[in-house]
């Protein structure tokens, strides 16, 4: 269930931790919302060209999108959002590394519009 979407532009440090930052996600926000590992889905997309302030190339930019099935708390949202943006912070900093500006949205999955279906089990 949780669907989470990652953009990044190309001179986010540290991109080869990226899979691992996805699992520590996947990790830390699982008791947080009682879900179960196998429903998170993460898509990783690099943005192949942005403009950032007055076309500052030398900042780098990350936007992580969190959905999840409607119904958990205001609190329960502010400590998925806590969480996700602790990991990042460790994950992505660097000493004397690129300005990087790493932002969060969380919210809900429409639950009536939400569709699924398994082919080939």
């Amino acid at each position: 269930m949780p669907q989470i979407h990652i953009t990044y532009t190309p001179n986010l440090p540290s991109q080869s931790q990226l899979e691992s930052f996805v699992i520590q996600i996947h990790q830390s926000v699982l008791p947080l919302i009682s879900s179960d590992a196998s429903n998170f889905k993460t898509y990783l997309t690099p943005i192949e060209r942005s403009v950032i302030g007055l076309a500052d190339r030398e900042k780098a930019v990350m936007h992580i999108d969190f959905r999840m099935f409607a119904g958990r708390s205001a609190a329960i949202k502010q400590d998925v959002a806590k969480t996700i943006l602790a990991l990042a912070k460790s994950t992505f900093s660097q000493p004397n590394g690129v300005e990087t500006e790493i932002t969060l949205e969380v919210g809900n999955l429409d639950n009536d519009n939400y569709h699924k279906v398994i082919v080939n089990q």
